[in-house]
């Protein structure tokens, strides 16, 4: 069995089967599905609306799966009741900056207001500690206006250090963006 496939956790909670673990190259077709509905959702992330192919799905997983093998991420996968419902990911940098991993994560409207997506950011924290040899610093960019997510990033330690006003374009107007950090 390789890391890329390691049941991190399970637990059933009511009617809710929770599974999270590593990705596997069978993934592709589920994340490359998710990624897509989050991003017509328009909601707090990168992608607004466009829509990711198969086959750049492909390269991302390929080239995470072999980061995670090579201890340069940590990749993590929630599935609800079988269906992907979650992704989050701490990757490294490299060179000089091969000591600070990149913190992001998003979880399906479905699923939100849980607990799972904090449940999903403790286990990828941990899996990035014990996993990531040379990880020091882990930092995250945030909407201004997702207090929401500013709260949950702060109950896990992370302290503001940054605010680059208008520096994300959203629903056609500006919105500060709020960078954090944590040591690990």
């Amino acid at each position: 069995m390789t890391k890329s496939n390691t049941l991190i956790h399970h637990e059933v909670v009511g009617n809710l089967d929770v599974v999270i673990r590593y990705p596997q190259k069978e993934d592709i077709v589920a994340m490359r599905d998710f990624i897509n509905e989050i991003s017509r959702e328009k909601t707090y992330i990168r992608l607004q609306g466009e829509e990711l192919s198969l086959k750049e799905e492909t390269k991302y997983v390929d080239g995470q799966l072999k980061k995670i093998l090579k201890k340069e991420t940590v990749q993590l996968l929630l599935f609800v009741n079988d269906e992907l419902s979650g992704v989050t990911a701490i990757d490294l940098g490299e060179k000089i900056k091969r000591h600070i991993g990149v913190f992001g994560i998003t979880v399906s409207r479905k699923q939100r207001g849980k607990g799972l997506g904090k449940l999903l950011m403790k286990l990828v924290l941990e899996e990035a500690s014990k996993n990531i040899p040379n990880l020091k610093i882990v930092t995250l960019e945030c909407f201004a206006e997702n207090e929401k997510a500013i709260n949950l990033y702060k109950s896990f330690g992370f302290i503001a250090y940054g605010r680059l006003p208008k520096g994300n374009y959203y629903k056609g107007r500006f919105v500060d963006d709020i960078q954090m950090y944590k040591n690990v």
